[in-house]
């Protein structure tokens, strides 16, 4: 076994500098959860995400609907409902994103 030094070999050097700095990185951030909270009477509004209907607010969570996962990046959420006002929000969603988000969405009635 040779007794070489890490300075004289330039290959061992990177490879263990790659090592040094792949334990250091946090784990990339896999999104975070969506969850809307309306009152009782609005669960019938619509939920969109990034202008794609997912489907109404009381079937989140459940079949066929299922939880709505949001993946890093920059999303738009909508909630509508016919009569009211919507509630639009612009979601950032990074590695420090907790692992889920909630949005309260108040929709005020839209007067006649």
């Amino acid at each position: 076994m040779s007794s070489r030094s890490v300075s004289s070999s330039p290959r061992l050097l990177l490879v263990l500098s790659l090592a040094g700095v792949l334990l250091g990185c946090p784990a990339k951030s896999t999104g975070t959860t969506l969850r809307i909270q309306v009152p009782e009477a609005d669960r019938d509004a619509d939920l969109y995400v990034d202008g794609h209907y997912v489907g109404q607010v009381s079937a989140l969570g459940e079949e066929p609907v299922g939880p709505v996962l949001l993946a890093p990046g920059v999303h738009r959420v909508e909630v509508r409902k016919a009569g009211r006002f919507p509630v639009q929000r612009t979601l950032r969603v990074d590695a420090k994103s907790p692992a889920e988000t909630v949005i309260d969405a108040e929709l005020l009635e839209d007067p006649p």
